[in-house]
């Protein structure tokens, strides 16, 4: 019966005057709402009957002449690696017309996988790859969900550099321990999520769409990586669920009336600013926007038609060479920035079967679900050793400044952050900075310095009138001073007022510096030596002061009430050593230091 309705379809197209579908597209033809079962077919009832390991080859009814028209198809049983998919049937349709019929062989740059989990009948996945150029490398991919053999949504990838390298799969989806870091968001690439509108027959932006990775200096590695949230637009009046992008109970859920008004109300934007990014150190972002706003998803250039595709044929997402363009004057009402100082060993965000330096996602830098609380942002999430800033201005622009107080990048505009340090080697705590505008003027002119779990700062320094640097959204002269000059000179300066003060360093803070550090990341280990040490020295030094009050009745001249104003002396140049500290004056510390003496 399902090959009967689907010959008179194809002959009720051709007597229209339509182009009849090719004979791949004829077999894997959708019903009403897009389903697509394997129980009709009339290969069904021998399907039942293989073992694992076992196929069969057969013809489709709807081949014909010429080149690509063999219609050879494959038929096999697998066991899933996944427990929960037990056994499979796995169809193979040999789209471009190579597979060879004495020794059928399934490829991966054309052939189309449809499978069946469990062996019921029921369509669950279709692996799809297209080769545009015939030259048997493909150049994109697409995997298709389906519920109850209703198609729901797809990922879909393509291959922007040309290495042949896009989504990997096991159990013919994406799943297993982090597979995106298997697949391919190294050098030029994209993947993006559509939903099916089985109404209109068409694909919708969707979800996470696009991710574009984006290499800048073309050695296969990425420097930039962007992230769209695909959300109805009526979620910006709702905000029912704060996640909604990441949500599977939407891709996977019936399509919805408010789905033909899609906006991207969160994007996501990563730099490698130490231009350490390689075959070394692939996914070496440390720096990141998140931002939230109410940009509807309609972009020149967003319906991309294959007619290699199964239909629909029509994908829609942002195009490539815009991306930039949108992420850098997205209209953003929130602006979150994050700068990835250290990893956390609280929590492991990174691949545990690569080699990955340090501990970083594949997607780039993200925002967290605490404090300043930003939608459809995703995770996961790292906690400790990375830096948060935040703006509630409405911005157009990204714009970034260097402030000589931190001697560190910052958001312009933000009107506060904060960093929780520790759990580097270990489960010590060094408790918090958080970084303020007082004025408004859209630099931070206030830092407060936290003790683990303490509710008051134990220092807070201020700083009115310092000498900043505004990058503006001039990322090549950002990296070139931060990598050139800030950097090199944080790290001297840091290392040389630890030589000054000369007490040691905790035992897992030396111990990090043992490793092969970036050097923002040597930077960050150096940065908390320096303020532990001083933390001690200025102590030790306060009670090395001597008395400042003696309280018992003593003739005016009597050497212990003498004695109280040199005291005094020192306590007033620990207080200006303080203001110098505060201000990143490093070097004029270890002046002061050296020349402090205490009896």
């Amino acid at each position: 019966m399902r090959l009967l309705i689907v010959s008179l379809f194809l002959f009720a197209a051709v007597s229209a005057g339509a182009k009849a579908p090719a004979w791949w597209e004829a077999e894997t033809a959708m019903g009403t709402s897009g389903t697509l079962r394997l129980d009709g077919k009339a290969w069904w009832s021998r399907a039942q009957g293989l073992e694992v390991g076992d196929q069969f080859v057969l013809k489709s009814q709807f081949a014909g002449e010429g080149a690509g028209a063999t219609g050879l198809m494959l038929v096999r049983r697998e066991k899933a690696v996944n427990p929960k998919h037990g056994e499979m049937i796995v169809w193979v349709i040999d789209d471009d017309g190579d597979m060879d019929e004495a020794n059928p062989k399934p490829d991966t740059d054309s052939d189309c996988y449809v499978v069946d989990y469990g062996c019921d009948g029921s369509v669950d996945r279709i692996v799809d790859r297209i080769d545009n150029d015939r030259d048997n490398v493909p150049d994109e991919m697409e995997i298709r969900f389906f519920r109850d053999s209703q198609l729901r949504y797809a990922w879909f990838a393509a291959d922007l550099d040309a290495d042949g390298w896009t989504w990997y799969t096991r159990d013919y989806e994406v799943s297993g321990l982090f597979p995106f870091f298997r697949s391919d968001p190294y050098g030029n690439n994209e993947f993006f999520l559509n939903k099916f509108n089985p109404i209109d027959k068409a694909w919708i932006p969707f979800s996470e769409c696009p991710f574009a990775f984006i290499d800048d200096d073309g050695d296969g590695y990425s420097e930039r990586v962007s992230r769209f949230s695909g959300v109805p637009r009526s979620f910006m009046q709702q905000k029912s669920n704060p996640d909604y992008a990441n949500r599977y109970q939407y891709m996977y859920g019936p399509f919805g009336d408010e789905m033909r008004d899609m906006g991207v109300v969160n994007l996501r934007y990563s730099f490698d600013i130490d231009g350490l990014s390689d075959e070394k150190n692939p996914l070496h972002y440390e720096m990141g926007f998140n931002m939230t706003g109410d940009m509807p998803y309609k972009f020149g250039g967003m319906a991309r038609t294959n007619e290699l595709r199964r239909e629909p044929r029509t994908v829609n997402v942002a195009p490539f060479e815009k991306v930039t363009r949108i992420s850098e004057t997205y209209p953003a009402d929130q602006t979150g920035f994050s700068f990835m100082e250290y990893e956390d060993d609280l929590v492991k965000i990174g691949d545990p079967q690569g080699d990955e330096a340090g501990d970083r996602r594949w997607e780039g830098v993200f925002w967290y679900w605490n404090r300043r609380i930003m939608h459809n942002t995703g995770g996961p999430e790292q906690f400790y050793n990375i830096r948060r800033e935040w703006s509630g201005t409405f911005a157009k622009r990204r714009e970034v400044y260097y402030s000589p107080v931190d001697r560190r990048l910052h958001l312009k505009g933000a009107s506060e952050g904060w960093i929780l340090k520790g759990m580097i080697g270990g489960g010590t705590t060094y408790g918090e900075t958080r970084m303020f505008d007082t004025d408004g003027d859209g630099y931070f002119d206030r830092w407060e310095t936290y003790d683990t779990s303490a509710t008051l700062p134990m220092r807070v320094d201020t700083v009115a009138g310092a000498k900043n640097i505004d990058f503006g959204d001039d990322w090549a002269a950002m990296q070139k001073f931060y990598n050139e000059k800030a950097l090199p000179e944080a790290l001297r300066a840091d290392q040389a007022l630890i030589d000054a003060i000369g007490l040691p360093a905790d035992e897992n803070l030396k111990q990090a510096l043992e490793r092969d550090l970036s050097p923002t990341e040597r930077r960050y280990v150096l940065d908390l030596i320096r303020e532990r040490a001083y933390r001690r020295w200025r102590e030790q030094a306060a009670g090395a002061c001597g008395t400042l009050d003696n309280l018992k009745p003593h003739h005016a001249a009597s050497p212990e009430n003498l004695a109280t104003q040199a005291a005094w002396e020192k306590t007033v140049e620990l207080t200006k050593i303080d203001a110098l500290y505060g201000a990143g004056k490093f070097d004029e510390v270890a002046k002061e230091i050296s020349k402090l003496k205490f009896n």
